[in-house]
């Protein structure tokens, strides 16, 4: 975990352009367009594992202490079944909340690497791509070509952190 909190002093955002770069360093000689998609994923999949296994691990830290895994213990279930049966159930309800909330992260740093041009390639679509284009033609009185796109995008962060609210709600049995 101590991995974990030396990466939780960096930005995502600045993880991902880190990635970006190795990758442009290692794959310099090849058209980048190709492999732009997977490295865009893999730099986001590294900035955000952190919550995950934070997440994970302290869920599980407190339910293993509870009484009804030490009385599965006691009564002889092995450790891989009280992992699937019991800990894991109740583990899944806050993985599921940080994996929504983190996906609207995940949009918005898709969004902003596009805008700087280190995200997906223009010939693909990508509101950040769109945001960037419509960027040029602000001054000249056609804002619409960066409002919509911008509007899309906070609509659409919008909508899925409620969404993560929603299963917040409908997974936490305290609230019921």
């Amino acid at each position: 975990m101590r991995i974990a909190d030396i990466q939780l002093t960096f930005p995502a955002i600045l993880i991902a352009l880190l990635i970006d770069g190795v990758a442009a360093g290692i794959f310099g000689g090849i058209d980048r367009e190709i492999f732009a998609f997977y490295i865009l994923i893999v730099s986001l999949a590294l900035s955000f594992w952190v919550q995950y296994a934070r997440t994970v691990r302290g869920s599980t830290m407190v339910e293993k202490n509870k009484e009804y895994v030490q009385a599965a213990r006691v009564i002889g279930i092995p450790a891989v079944i009280i992992m699937v049966r019991h800990i894991l159930p109740n583990v899944m309800g806050p993985v599921l909340v940080i994996a929504t909330i983190n996906l609207a992260l995940a949009i918005v740093t898709e969004a902003t690497l596009s805008f700087l041009g280190v995200g997906m390639p223009p010939t693909q679509p990508s509101l950040g791509t769109l945001i960037a284009i419509g960027n040029d033609f602000l001054y000249s009185g056609e804002w619409w070509i960066a409002i919509f796109p911008g509007l899309a995008l906070a609509i659409l962060v919008l909508n899925v952190n409620l969404l993560g609210d929603w299963l917040r709600d409908a997974l936490n049995p305290k609230l019921r």
